[in-house]
């Protein structure tokens, strides 16, 4: 038997693999059949960008090397499709950082607000 950790580590680990191995693969080509595991785009979803470049057909799974650890991590492409057409950011933005990474950078944004927000209160009293 196999323990939980093992068996979500081989399946990071596979998907790790078929994210790179769909590494070539032109999303914003309209001739490319999209390969299995492809969520499709939606063109009136990404109307906001302002750009001359070819929009994406499809959205699939990519590697991210994180900025501050180098730890390598799958961007799904339901999360892609998640950024780009409702948080509505830019196309050309990619995701830098592991997800634990993010993780500590959001914890570290709120302890400082957390303490500036309270010098502010002991400043007005």
């Amino acid at each position: 038997m196999t323990s939980k950790k093992t068996k979500e580590a081989r399946a990071r680990e596979s998907a790790l693999k078929r994210a790179k191995a769909m590494a070539g693969i032109d999303t914003c080509d309209e001739n490319i059949e999209p390969p299995p595991g492809a969520v499709m785009a939606n063109h009136t979803e990404l109307a906001h960008n302002n750009t001359y470049g070819f929009l994406p057909c499809f959205y699939v799974d990519k590697v991210v090397v994180c900025r501050d650890c180098g730890k390598e991590e799958v961007w799904t492409a339901k999360n892609q499709k998640w950024w780009y057409e409702e948080a509505k950011a830019n196309i050309h933005t990619e995701a830098v950082y592991c997800r634990a990474c993010r993780a500590k950078k959001k914890e570290r944004k709120d302890q400082a607000r957390k303490v500036h927000l309270e010098g502010l209160a002991n400043k007005k009293n």
